[in-house]
């Protein structure tokens, strides 16, 4: 419509304008392209990793302290491990040289001796666990003597307390961990059958009591039990 109202079909800047003119008309279109161009996602930043505490880190239930069990046994007598000092089992005595002098036994001990010979005042022993009082009573070469039966793993066992004043003898019957049985007799009496002062303690695993102090074949030991690793 330009060239014919003008009427310039003719005229030297014919070519000139018709290149204008479509070059205008290119660049309207390409402008109405570029942004007809749906914009780019700018990319959004990248998220920061969700860690989740190691399970051992995640406190649960398990995690509650619990409460120490019960001991299943106790020690006899106060300080049974540094008294037992003189003879344990399978100490082999005569009276020529035995610790304890004057002597009058052989043989290979059966058994834990405590020492007491520094102390006057009245010392408590305690039964080691539950069980039976099957002998409470007065035996030549102990004084006043307690045996009680008890029940370890399915397996007899019974604990000896030998050099007990008589007088202080707990009864027969049950007995629980940690009873008082007596306490120890006068060194040199009647009460511990003439002996020091001291507990004399056995564990014997069998089927019959064995009230012997001492055995003269070491094979026999098998049927003690040494108390001071029994513990």
């Amino acid at each position: 419509m330009l060239v014919s109202v003008y009427g310039i079909q003719d005229h030297p800047m014919h070519k000139l304008l018709l290149t204008l003119f479509g070059l205008a008309i290119l660049g309207t279109g390409l402008f109405f392209v570029r942004n007809d161009t749906p914009p780019r996602a700018t990319p959004s930043p990248t998220a920061s990793p969700v860690i989740s505490p190691s399970p051992s880190s995640v406190p649960t239930a398990d995690a509650t302290p619990q409460p120490t069990p019960t001991p299943t046994y106790t020690f006899p007598i106060a300080e049974f491990r540094e008294r037992a000092t003189k003879k344990v089992v399978g100490t082999f005595v005569s009276p020529s040289n035995s610790p304890v002098q004057p002597e009058r036994f052989r043989g290979y001990h059966t058994a834990v001796d405590v020492e007491y010979g520094d102390i006057t005042s009245d010392i408590p022993v305690m039964a080691i666990a539950a069980g039976t009082v099957v002998r409470s009573t007065v035996v030549d070469g102990y004084g006043g003597l307690v045996v009680i039966e008890h029940l370890f793993q399915k397996e007899k066992v019974y604990s000896i307390y030998g050099h007990l004043r008589p007088s202080s003898l707990i009864k027969e019957g049950p007995v629980k961990r940690g009873d008082q049985l007596g306490v120890l007799g006068t060194a040199y009496s009647a009460e511990t059958s003439g002996e020091r002062r001291h507990l004399h303690f056995g564990l014997l695993k069998s089927d019959s009591i064995d009230l012997r102090g001492y055995v003269q074949d070491k094979a026999e030991l098998t049927k003690w039990l040494d108390p001071l690793t029994f513990f």
